[in-house]
């Protein structure tokens, strides 16, 4: 109920969002950066947690100025961060946080607004993945050398957090160079479905926020029928078997589409579990999770599979409760 009163009240005063996301986002600045970045994460989520809000019940408009609102404190906190640091960062673990930062909140204001004018999530996470594929196409057209580039950040990071006490010994060791020689084929890849999940997480919740107050059980409706369309389907599978060639591009892109079909075949567990209408449910979905956690990889790859599967095959409709 508190929630209810308070999410009419910031929509009928949008000043209040504007307030709150302007004090919010640039907490971090008023104790000299002395803040830690987890609070400063914490608090961009709440403050693009907003814009968001407002983007799907009020005015894309208003949504937009918000969202400018609350990536704008990124640019200066890693501005003076960059200025006032003795010890010169790597190019990426300096300027990383930035490109995240404002790609995720960029994105997130566009698929709210997609999923204002009643865009599906199926519709919305492919045209992620696209994007996401589209990214890695032009970074691997422009610097085809980038997993080269990759290897090299790694070891000025090592250097630094050796220099810094954070590791001990300047040298590599035989098994970190064999994990940064097998990673970073895929690192771009993996940096973007990393900025596309978040993306997606925070309209995710945006959602439910709406949903919460407006109209409770739309969003598991909607995330219960994720189902993706052949053209993907068949890209997936062209780029599993590309992949066996050693493709450059196709490695760094596989981490992209692993993560669009996860996501859909998550979407298809979550639904049979909700045909089961039992009161264990929670329990067993909480024990999928914990699985998931613990065997990450392999289990990404059950999911993406199930819903590769799920593509031809319509298994909502084959396994329906009687």
């Amino acid at each position: 109920m508190r929630l209810h009163r308070f999410t009419n009240y910031l929509l009928r005063h949008t000043w209040l969002a504007f307030a709150l996301t302007f004090v919010i986002s640039f907490a971090p600045l008023l104790g000299t950066l002395g803040l830690p970045f987890t609070v400063f994460g914490m608090l961009g989520t709440l403050g693009i947690l907003f814009a968001l809000l407002i983007t799907l019940c009020k005015s894309i408009t208003e949504g937009a100025l918000l969202t400018l609102t609350a990536t704008i404190p990124a640019l200066i906190i890693f501005y003076l961060i960059s200025d006032n640091n003795k010890i010169a960062l790597p190019f990426f673990a300096m300027w990383a946080g930035v490109g995240i930062a404002i790609a995720s909140n960029v994105l997130s204001w566009a698929f709210a607004v997609m999923l204002k004018r009643k865009a599906t999530w199926s519709t919305i996470i492919q045209t992620a993945a696209l994007i996401g594929v589209l990214i890695i196409s032009v970074i691997h057209l422009i610097y085809p050398n980038i997993a080269s580039w990759w290897g090299e950040q790694f070891t000025q990071m090592h250097a630094f957090a050796a220099k810094t006490g954070v590791v001990k010994g300047l040298v590599l060791t035989d098994e970190q160079t064999e994990w940064i020689n097998y990673i970073q084929p895929s690192v771009t890849g993996i940096l973007v479905s990393f900025i596309l999940l978040d993306t997606l997480t925070k309209v995710a919740i945006a959602r439910w926020w709406q949903a919460l107050v407006y109209q409770r059980g739309m969003l598991a409706r909607e995330l219960h029928n994720i189902r993706l369309s052949q053209l993907a389907g068949g890209l997936f599978i062209a780029s599993l078997i590309l992949s066996h060639f050693g493709n450059g591009v196709i490695l760094d892109i596989l981490p992209v589409l692993y993560l669009l079909f996860g996501v859909a075949g998550l979407s298809l567990i979550h639904y049979f579990f909700k045909q089961l209408r039992s009161p264990t449910v929670w329990f067993w979905l909480a024990i999928m999770y914990v699985t998931i956690y613990f065997t990450l990889t392999l289990s990404i790859k059950i999911l993406a599979f199930l819903a590769l599967f799920d593509v031809w095959f319509d298994l909502r409709k084959r396994f329906v409760k009687a």
